[in-house]
Parts: C-alpha cells; structure tokens; sequence
C-alpha cells in the first residue's frame, strides 16, 4: 500500500491536542463514542476486552476504555503522540493494562498479529490514501463476535461547510497550505461508500451517527447561550437520523463482526 498521503501529527501535535481534544469539538466527540459503547454494552463489561486502538494519537477515549477494566494496544505513527499518550495514563490510569507501539495501521500485523474483541480507528481513515484497503486490515485485526468502531472525517459536512462559507465552485477544495500544513483531512468519506464496503467485509453496521451536525454549524452566540450540555443532548437525540446526520462533521459507525 502506498503511503505518501498518510499524515503524521509530529510536527503538530500541540496544536493538535489544542484545537481537537481541548475544546468542546473534542468533548462532542468523546460523548458520541461513549454513548454509542454505552449503547451496545461495551463501555462497561464483565470480563475485561482487549482493545486494539489503530491511529489512537494520546488515546483519550482508549483511557476512558482501560479506566473501565479493559486492556489496551495503542498504536501511533507519531512518537509525540504516543509520549502524550504515555503521560495521559500514567496520571489518570497508572494500574491499567496497556501497550503502546510506534507503527502505521499498514503495519498492525507485525507488531498486533492477534485479532481483537474490538479494533478502533478515529479520525484516520481520511488520512490514508487507499481507504478500501485499510478498511480490509481492520477486519482482519477483529475476531468474530467482535466490533469495529470506525470514525471518520464525512465529505458531506465539509462540502456543506464550505458551501456555506461561499466556497460556491470548489467547496471541498483546501488552500494550498492548509492541504500541507492544516489539520484539516484533506480525504474526506462518502459515509455511504464506507457502508457499501463495511457491507461487503460482512459487518453489520449497528450504529451510523453524525458528530458535530449542530455545533458547527451554529453560530457562536447562539452556542454560548444554550451551552454545551444542551447541544451534546440534541446531538445525540438526532446523530443518528437522517438527514441530520448527513450534514455532520465526522461520522461514527459501530460494526460488529459475525
């Protein structure tokens, strides 16, 4: 598999804690995948799951997993990423059951040859240049009566987004520094083209929701006045109907693996 267009965050990891998971953005997101585990009884379990988190940065919803008993393989192509992460647990869970490892999810076989009662991958997709493949290593790296959560950056939300910026001809297209330099994915997902393939790999796809359909796309005022708690209410009351989801920034899928 090639890999010119897989991006690491060591250059921005940084900017990439502070503008991902140190603002309401990153709450939301944390929200909607604990909810979704909640929802299918995989936050809390009695007997411990191991966990294979592909792409999982400073593993913030990974600590939320082993602070609930769970074991945890983490794997990064950033080591600074992987130091934060390294930090993170050793202050919030220094008695969990984790193991972090340097390597690309082109590579979780060599170093995770096991399959997994559940294998995350959040916010990586769009950033791998041939996606149908990646998504044929994630089913591999689950076991059968396992789950997969995939989330990932959703083409729609972004062509809308810049729709309404008055990006009216090219309303996904980034300058030519963000595309370089930016966080933001610059390989967005048709949500439907990751069903039809999640449906093609034999997964039953249990949950499809949209993070962040009404936060960003609602003006700060207005946030300020209803406040956070509010909106992760609504999100979650309409993240998983259509059309609201459509328009969400990022796309979560919960799939479990007959």
């Amino acid at each position: 598999m090639s890999r010119k267009s897989d991006r690491n965050f060591d250059d921005l990891q940084k900017r990439f804690k502070r503008n991902i998971y140190g603002t309401p953005k990153g709450q939301l997101r944390l929200a909607a995948l604990r909810g979704d585990f909640k929802a299918h009884n995989l936050y809390q379990t009695e007997q411990p799951l191991k966990v294979l988190d592909i792409g999982g940065g400073m593993g913030q919803f990974s600590l939320e997993l082993a602070q609930q008993g769970h074991e945890i393989h983490l794997c990064d192509i950033s080591e600074e990423m992987l130091e934060q992460g390294k930090a993170l647990f050793t202050e919030q869970a220094p008695q969990a059951k984790v193991t972090f490892q340097k390597c690309s999810l082109q590579d979780t076989d060599t170093f995770f040859p096991d399959q997994y009662d559940i294998v995350m991958n959040h916010a990586v997709l769009e950033w791998v240049e041939d996606q149908a493949q990646a998504l044929h290593i994630l089913h591999s790296k689950v076991k059968a009566g396992g789950h997969l959560s995939l989330m990932f950056y959703n083409l729609h939300g972004r062509t809308w987004r810049g729709l309404m910026n008055g990006k009216l001809h090219a309303p996904t297209m980034a300058t030519r520094f963000n595309a370089e330099h930016g966080i933001a994915p610059q390989q967005p997902l048709d949500p439907q083209w990751v069903k039809t393939e999640l449906d093609a790999l034999n997964f039953e796809v249990l949950s499809w929701r949209g993070i962040r359909f009404i936060y960003d796309h609602m003006h700060q005022k207005i946030r300020d006045r209803v406040g956070l708690e509010n909106i992760t209410e609504s999100e979650w009351d309409y993240g998983t109907q259509a059309p609201y989801r459509d328009l969400a920034r990022y796309v979560h899928m919960l799939c479990y693996k007959p």
